[in-house]
């Protein structure tokens, strides 16, 4: 890291009022940062499933991989997502939520409807709206 960039930073921490977070970077694991940087892309994408904005999330996947460079070996973000598991990824997106509650971001983190419906029966994300009830 550049130290030139550390007032910026802390400023901008400060203005976000993050400066009270207790979220040390350094202890992040390359996993961590992948995992809080795309589980929140997972659950904004069981939304668009839930929302029938794709007609099956196998066209998210498709998309992730062709518009967001999504690495198309991984097969997509949600085909990504079910080799990790909605139960994990609903559990570490909830305890962020909790984590970050205190300083107004708890919503961004909160697991979706469909994420926690999928996760307490064990469901796949891409098997869609079909193979997931509504609670």
């Amino acid at each position: 890291p550049d130290p030139a960039f550390a007032p910026i930073l802390e400023a901008s921490r400060r203005e976000a009022g993050l400066a009270r977070a207790a979220f040390d970077v350094k202890k992040l694991s390359p996993q961590d940062v992948a995992e809080f940087i795309l589980f929140p892309v997972v659950n904004e994408g069981c939304r668009v499933i839930d929302e029938g904005i794709v007609e099956k999330p196998a066209d998210l996947d498709v998309a992730t991989v062709m518009a967001m460079g999504f690495p198309a070996p991984r097969g997509g973000l949600i085909f990504w997502a079910d080799l990790v598991g909605a139960e994990r990824i609903r559990a570490r997106l909830a305890g962020w939520a909790a984590q970050f509650e205190p300083v107004g971001l708890a919503g961004f983190f909160k697991p979706c409807a469909y994420l926690e419906r999928a996760a307490a029966e064990g469901r796949k994300l891409g098997e869609g709206r079909r193979g997931v009830a509504k609670l």
